[in-house]
């Protein structure tokens, strides 16, 4: 059996606490205690009963009964708070008398992803990696906003975590954050769950100056963790670009997308069949609505409308939409 994506459920809470337990502390919206996660899936069921204020999606990717990982999305940002990033910007001078000139980089505290739904909280079990099921709950997110357009905001974002050294810290929060939140990341991390009204009240309205500051600041300013870095070029081959932003704890870089220019968006069609059992490409299969939405990955025949053998039998359709889940560069 094919893995398959679909909202979790209830009963996948133990399951799914039991894997996002082993997740760091770097990855802020994945929930790590019983508890959390147990809050998050009600939270997200409400959402899919259309129950006003509720705000989070989480996702699972199973087979053969066995939850293989989790993905979320956050439909509206800036809703119960602000959403804070730091904003690069470079800057050149140039002495009127002299021969002497300066290039610096600054970071100031900004909100410019409020309003946008965020793709989020990922996370796999360890025997699930390098076996494609990172793209399905990645991408089967894209197809579930495709489904239901209406309740996403016009722009996406996916904040990706920063660069950490070979001990594990990162020294974006070591030289930078940890200078104005004087705790630990830890610490940081879990009070960024809730209020965050502190971040504001401690962190600098005047921008940084990168060049006081040791150069390994500016270089972890928008680098992506080594295991974050093939979640976050799956997502630019699915049209999402690099911006100027980046997070505020460990630096990590933000991308965006407009809602209706994702690949998979941009390159689905009505599957007319099925039976294609091989093709050169791997393609998103999807069917359904709120909690009944399912998606799987497999081979399609896109001239001919043809979807993949597999994908349907997963799905219980011959029908399902089907969109390209691979940039057309890719081999």
């Amino acid at each position: 059996m094919i893995p398959l994506f679909r909202p979790a459920a209830i009963t996948d809470v133990d399951a799914i606490s039991k894997i996002t337990s082993k997740a760091d502390s770097g990855l802020t919206t994945v929930p790590k205690t019983k508890t959390d996660v147990l809050e998050y899936v009600s939270e997200s069921l409400d959402f899919l009963t259309g129950r006003e204020g509720a705000n989070r999606l989480l996702f699972v990717a199973e087979a053969e009964g066995e939850i293989l990982g989790i993905s979320g999305i956050i439909p509206k940002l800036g809703v119960d708070r602000p959403f804070y990033s730091f904003k690069r910007s470079r800057h050149a001078r140039k002495a009127s008398q002299q021969e002497l000139s300066v290039r610096y980089d600054t970071l100031q505290l900004t909100t410019d992803f409020d309003d946008y739904t965020e793709l989020a909280s990922i996370f796999l079990s360890p025997n699930a990696r390098g076996k494609g099921v990172g793209r399905l709950l990645s991408l089967g997110r894209l197809g579930f906003i495709h489904s239901h357009r209406d309740r996403f905001e016009n722009r996406l974002m996916a904040d990706i975590r920063g660069w950490v050294d070979e001990d594990g810290v990162s020294p974006f929060w070591q030289h930078l954050t940890s200078k104005f939140i004087q705790t630990n990341f830890d610490e940081a991390d879990r009070l960024s769950g809730g209020d965050a009204v502190f971040i504001v009240e401690l962190l600098p309205a005047l921008p940084i100056l990168l060049n006081l500051l040791p150069d390994i600041v500016e270089d972890c300013a928008g680098r992506p963790h080594d295991l974050s870095a093939g979640a976050m070029g799956l997502l630019i081959s699915a049209g999402f670009e690099d911006t100027d932003l980046c997070d505020i704890f460990d630096g990590g870089p933000a991308i965006r997308c407009r809602t209706d220019r994702t690949l998979i968006t941009q390159s689905v069609f009505k599957a007319t069949g099925g039976g294609v059992k091989e093709s050169d490409k791997k393609y998103l299969h999807f069917t359904g609505e709120n909690d009944e939405f399912r998606a799987a990955l497999g081979p399609a025949y896109p001239t001919a409308e043809k979807a993949g053998f597999d994908a349907c039998a997963a799905l219980g359709t011959i029908t399902p939409y089907v969109a390209l889940a691979q940039d057309r560069r890719d081999r």
